[in-house]
């Protein structure tokens, strides 16, 4: 299957880089003050948003099929962290939604919005989003698979629990839910912010150092994000991946405990078959750890995508 235009085909440049971690550093504000600089959620195609129109979703997808994914990066970034940062050979897939529509037929939509807006705000956004796409979709539409890492995760929760509860149809074709280092319960940035900074400036992506500073600011979202999404509802009818980096490469180091993949901890080693002991209602089979695996890369790794693609092969 030809492989469709990703992140990697027209990828955002350090201006999109910028404008996102604004956008979590101060987001909020953007917003409120009307800012051109503040992100509108949208799906994203070629670096430019993508009208949720049945044409425009067939000239940007020509081979679309009946299985969707979407995915929703985290706090100050945009869709671009999906790409792999060393593309390989020309026939490779460049990210984890074109190894998935490649290798196992997925159309992938890309979500970018402003990080720095309250968590909710930010999931009723996305559950209008969501809503739209599926209405545009050339049917039939079969499964959507969401993808979120950090903070999209959380929004993820919310869209799909605000969608529940009104009965939404697209949260019917829910099958899937993969979280990549997901604060469910809570990040305690406040107390770590500081320290993780300094982590963050010395691992070798500049983006993650871009992100250690966001740490030391105080938008809504970077606030939600501190206290998780515990009382929001599961989607019962989902299956639901839980994907844990750490820094060192067992979860028991004092790094792996005291700072977990960079921005969230990860479980100890005891409990990690038993996830449901010390964070989430996830059976333990839906559950990785990735030794060395700091938090942006969770978004970009070959051997996460491998195990989302493993997950994604067993079809419901």
């Amino acid at each position: 299957m030809a492989n469709p235009p990703q992140p990697g085909a027209a990828a955002p440049g350090w201006a999109d880089s910028a404008v996102s971690i604004v956008n979590g550093m101060v987001g909020d504000y953007l917003h409120n003050s009307a800012n051109e600089l503040a992100i509108t959620m949208a799906c994203y195609h070629r670096n430019r948003p993508l009208p949720l129109t049945r044409a425009a979703i067939e000239q940007a997808h020509p081979q679309h099929t009946p299985h969707i994914c979407v995915l929703v990066h985290g706090l100050g970034c945009h869709e671009g962290i999906w790409s792999y940062p060393q593309p390989g050979a020309p026939e490779q897939a460049t990210s984890y939604g074109a190894g998935l529509h490649d290798e196992l037929g997925y159309t992938p939509f890309y979500v970018r919005y402003n990080t720095g807006m309250a968590l909710q705000t930010n999931g009723q956004q996305l559950d209008a989003l969501l809503g739209a796409l599926l209405a545009a979709y050339p049917p039939p539409v079969e499964e959507i698979v969401l993808i979120g890492h950090s903070m999209g995760g959380l929004i993820i929760r919310i869209a799909c629990d605000l969608a529940a509860q009104r009965e939404g149809s697209w949260v019917e074709h829910i099958q899937r839910v993969f979280y990549l280092g997901t604060p469910h319960d809570g990040a305690d940035l406040a107390r770590l912010s500081h320290a993780t900074a300094r982590v963050l400036g010395v691992l070798p992506h500049p983006i993650t150092r871009l992100v250690g500073t966001v740490l030391n600011q105080r938008s809504q979202g970077v606030k939600d994000l501190n206290a998780g999404t515990p009382h929001i509802a599961w989607l019962s009818h989902a299956q639901h991946y839980l994907l844990i980096g750490t820094l060192a490469a067992h979860p028991d180091h004092v790094v792996s405990r005291m700072f977990g993949d960079g921005l969230v901890l990860a479980p100890p080693a005891d409990h990690a078959d038993s996830p449901a002991e010390w964070l989430l209602p996830i059976p333990a089979e839906h559950v990785q750890l990735f030794p060395r695996t700091n938090h942006l890369r969770l978004a970009h790794d070959p051997a996460v995508y491998q195990q989302i693609k493993a997950w994604c092969a067993v079809r419901q």
